[in-house]
């Protein structure tokens, strides 16, 4: 088996099997080889709302079940690198095989088998599905495939996921975490999209990517709107509409989703202190200070100035 990371020691059957479930979601674990000779290690860490975990055992299957799902669904998304050894993802009708340097997507709101058929190390990312910019559609179709990572956006990826599981404890709270967040859940997001099929993205499919990245180049533009959306792609409003319910948002929505993911990035950032929460709304099309001001501790608990407070820093 491979050497497990250096601050963990390796444990028997039974305490791995509850540290798998306790990291990430309720598993059933069953191993292949003997249950006196198993060892495995779990070392996790989290950067903002994205966690990072290397998980080392020897041969073993892990299984989400429907009822586990039914308990437990804390609307996450997995994306496993293999580090060594082999293993098989199943999920939606298909199979990923996974060799040294391969991801793979997972949905733990769907049931899935996980065959370690060697003693293995994976590092699996787990990122909320509330963060990722993709379609339910494009999460379905981009689950279970293998992922090479020679290119694409799997080049991307991989030594990012490497470099934060080497130095994970400097980016572990504060603007740095959000900052890392985000740059793991648009690298997944991309890394889903490119994924699926061509033949899986339709007209409209291809409209609703297009439709939310002008909107990501524009939150700047307080004239931002559904109708501007829609004209810009030479469709109307309500089928744009359409579209963007197949995520449960409207594109009002989504809207103001990324433009308070937007102010709540640059509240956190000590090198955007100098700026009023006025001015930092502003810039990111959000220019009436007490509505954004309500949006926000609706959305995330606290007013813009106790957040700033929180992350250690004075309100301007």
């Amino acid at each position: 088996m491979s050497s497990g990371p250096s601050s963990v020691s390796s444990v028997g059957f039974d305490a791995w099997r509850e540290a798998i479930s306790s990291a990430f979601v309720p598993l059933i674990a069953s191993p292949e080889s003997p249950v006196a000779s198993f060892r495995g290690a779990l070392d996790s860490t989290t950067l903002g709302d994205v966690q990072l975990s290397e998980v080392i055992g020897d041969r073993s299957r892990v299984r989400r079940s429907p009822a586990m799902i039914r308990s437990a669904d804390p609307g996450v998304v997995k994306v496993g690198l293999q580090l060594s050894g082999h293993s098989t993802v199943h999920q939606d009708g298909r199979c990923a095989v996974l060799t040294p340097g391969d991801l793979a997507v997972y949905d733990t709101s769907v049931e899935y088998d996980l065959d370690l058929a060697d003693s293995f190390d994976m590092l699996v990312a787990v990122v909320p599905r509330a963060a990722l910019r993709v379609a339910d559609r494009e999460l379905t179709d981009a689950t279970a495939r293998t992922i090479g990572t020679a290119a694409g956006v799997g080049s991307l990826l991989r030594p990012l996921m490497l470099s934060l599981r080497a130095g994970a404890a400097g980016a572990g709270s504060g603007v740095a975490a959000s900052l890392v967040e985000d740059a793991v859940a648009d690298l997944v997001s991309a890394l889903i999209r490119s994924s699926a099929p061509i033949q899986a993205l339709g007209a409209g499919e291809t409209i609703l990517l297009s439709a939310r990245t002008f909107i990501e180049a524009n939150l700047d533009d307080p004239g931002l709107s559904p109708a501007v959306v829609a004209a810009h792609h030479h469709v109307s409003v309500r089928y744009l509409q359409k579209l963007f319910a197949y995520d449960g948002l409207s594109v009002a929505t989504f809207i103001r989703q990324r433009r308070l993911d937007r102010c709540r990035r640059d509240l956190a950032d000590p090198a955007q202190r100098h700026r009023s929460i006025g001015a930092v709304s502003a810039s990111h099309g959000l220019v009436d200070a007490s509505h954004f001001s309500r949006l926000f501790r609706q959305t995330y608990g606290l007013s813009p100035r106790q957040f700033r407070e929180v992350n250690g820093l004075a309100d301007v």
